[in-house]
C-alpha cells in the first residue's frame, strides 16, 4: 500500500517537473515572445514614437527649460552625492518635473553639467531621447554637439542608430509624419511591375 502512494507522488512530482520545463521552453521561445511580449526593440520603437509623434513638442520644450530655472543655479559646480551618469545628474528631489516629461516615462532625467536637460528615453548602447537647452545657450566647446536632430529651437533628439545608418534621418521622418516606422521588409512590392 505504501509504496502505491509513493509511486503516485513521484509520479506527480515527474510530470509536474516536465510541465515546468516545457513551460519555460515556451515562454522563453520566440513564439511566446511574439505573442506575449514586445522585443526590446519593438519597446524602443514605441518610445521612439511616443516622444517623436505624441509628444506635445513645445509644452516638453516648455517642461525642461522649467526644470532648468528650479535647478542648481551652477550645474558645473553641483555637488551630486550618488552615482554620476555620462549625461550628467539625475534631476534634484526638490525639483517638480511637469506633467509632459512624467507621461514619457524616461529611463533617466539628467541634468547636464553644461547646463541642460537630458530625457534618456532607452539606456545602455540603443541610447535615444531629447536634450532641452535654455534660451541662449552656448556651445561649451568647440565640438559640442547638440544632438542629431532639432526638433524647436532648443529641443533637439539625439539617437545612438544614427551613428549606425546614414539614411537614419528618413526613418525618423516617417516617424514624425505619420507616428509609424516602416521596417524596410514590410514594403508592399505587389503592386510595382507586373
Amino acid at each position: 500500500m505504501k509504496t502505491g502512494k509513493a509511486h503516485d507522488s513521484t509520479t506527480a512530482l515527474v510530470i509536474l517537473t516536465i510541465a515546468l520545463i516545457v513551460g519555460c521552453l515556451l515562454f522563453r521561445s520566440r513564439f511566446s515572445a511574439s505573442i506575449f511580449l514586445d522585443t526590446p526593440e519593438q519597446r524602443a520603437q514605441q518610445r521612439r514614437i511616443l516622444l517623436l509623434y505624441h509628444t506635445d513638442h513645445e509644452a516638453l520644450l516648455k517642461a525642461g527649460r522649467e526644470i532648468l530655472r528650479q535647478g542648481p543655479k551652477d550645474p558645473m559646480n553641483y555637488q551630486y552625492l550618488g552615482p554620476m551618469h555620462i549625461d550628467g545628474f539625475p534631476v534634484p528631489g526638490g525639483v517638480c518635473i511637469p506633467k509632459v516629461i512624467r507621461k514619457l516615462r524616461p529611463h533617466a532625467s539628467l541634468i547636464n553639467f553644461n547646463g541642460f536637460v537630458v530625457l534618456q528615453m532607452r539606456g545602455g548602447i540603443g541610447d535615444f531621447g531629447v536634450r532641452i537647452y535654455p534660451e541662449g545657450f552656448a556651445a561649451p566647446r568647440r565640438y559640442f554637439r547638440y544632438g542629431n536632430r532639432e526638433l524647436l529651437g532648443g529641443l533637439w533628439y539625439y539617437d545612438y542608430e544614427y551613428n549606425h545608418h546614414p539614411e537614419y534621418d528618413k526613418r525618423i521622418d516617417e516617424i514624425i509624419r505619420t507616428g509609424r516606422w516602416e521596417e524596410p521588409n514590410n514594403t508592399d512590392l505587389s503592386g510595382s511591375s507586373n
